[in-house]
């Protein structure tokens, strides 16, 4: 059985200011399994006050909510801290579950600088 594969861009990599929120989602429903995600948040060359944090979060819908933060709809399924080190690079992978419905991304937190963030995930779209 071949299986057919999907990159996806949750978040292109940009800059999430100095108290800001960068969000990016996905509708898992029409896909046949899981994935691999993948984010990575960069401090610049002064380090933030406080750290940016990457939430990962999902939605028990059929169709993909508005991206927001956990609440009602969205549900906390890990967040990552990224340090508050000039330059410092925090990167992670984590296997998505093939019951996931909906996936959203946020990174959000930091202040006194801006963190550059970004988050792809390589998809299971298909067994053929």
């Amino acid at each position: 059985m071949a299986l057919s594969k999907t990159a996806r861009t949750i978040v292109a990599s940009t800059s999430n200011a100095a108290g800001g929120t960068t969000r990016g989602t996905l509708n898992m429903n029409a896909v046949q399994g899981g994935g691999l995600l993948t984010f990575k948040m960069t401090n610049g060359g002064t380090g933030p006050t406080v750290q940016c944090l990457c939430n990962v979060l999902v939605a028990h819908n059929a169709t993909l909510p508005a991206a927001g933060s956990a609440g009602a709809t969205w549900k906390t399924m890990v967040s990552y801290g990224g340090g508050l080190t000039a330059n410092n690079i925090t990167e992670y992978c984590i296997p998505i579950d093939p019951a996931v419905m909906c996936l959203c991304v946020e990174f959000t937190g930091n202040t006194g600088q801006a963190v550059t963030v970004e988050a792809f995930m390589s998809e299971l779209t298909s067994a053929i």
